[in-house]
């Protein structure tokens, strides 16, 4: 288990998915693909094993200090001999704005090159997504480039919808596949060993 200030971490189960469904829903149709979706049994057990049943895809499940899971973070294309892979990181949009992601992802960097002994960490986000930048930012990653990827949701009406206008700058389509303006970030075990004390450690029981 990984404790921050406001957090801990620690492996996903089966059982978490079912705790997830709880989650709220992000109220901005930009972010809607970004919303936890109701399940059933069946496609519960499909999720899960994605996210698990990989040799490069890792998951952990994120808790506030009253016990509530309030976010995960995912690990997928892993390249063991390498040492490198890419990050993904969810929250509970009924939890944004409070600090677990900041100081989850601070805690979980320390494991991530202290334990999992990795030498490198890289994540993209969507520019609109200014929240989320300037969280990474706070955790010590860097800007790697700018590039169009394909957007999560393919569906999304961005050019149909005008509540989404102000969104339009960051989207096009190309042979029918939207795609979306991405910040490409990284973090290396240098860059973190730099500034280790940007990333504190809180162990559990101490007596400080």
């Amino acid at each position: 288990m990984v404790w921050g200030k406001k957090t801990y971490i620690k492996k996903m189960e089966r059982k978490h998915v079912e705790e997830m469904q709880l989650w709220g829903r992000h109220s901005d149709p930009i972010f809607f693909s970004y919303t936890m979706p109701k399940m059933n049994k069946k496609q519960k057990d499909y999720w899960y094993s994605r996210k698990t049943q990989s040799f490069t895809r890792k998951c952990f499940v994120v808790y506030n200090h009253n016990n509530r899971l309030v976010g995960y973070i995912s690990l997928r294309n892993i390249k063991w001999v390498r040492k490198i892979s890419e990050l993904g990181i969810v929250f509970d949009p009924n939890f944004l704005n409070s600090g677990y992601g900041t100081d989850s992802l601070k805690s979980f960097i320390r494991y991530y090159f202290d334990v999992m002994n990795m030498k490198k960490l890289v994540l993209r986000v969507a520019e609109f997504n200014v929240r989320a930048q300037k969280c990474y930012q706070k955790c010590g990653f860097a800007v790697e480039g700018v590039h169009y990827n394909e957007f999560e949701d393919p569906n999304l009406p961005i050019f149909q919808d005008d509540s989404l206008q102000d969104y339009r700058k960051f989207f096009v389509m190309e042979n029918r596949i939207l795609k979306c303006r991405f910040i490409h970030m990284f973090i290396t075990k240098d860059m973190y060993l730099k500034n280790k004390e940007n990333y504190p450690h809180y162990p559990p029981n101490t007596c400080a």
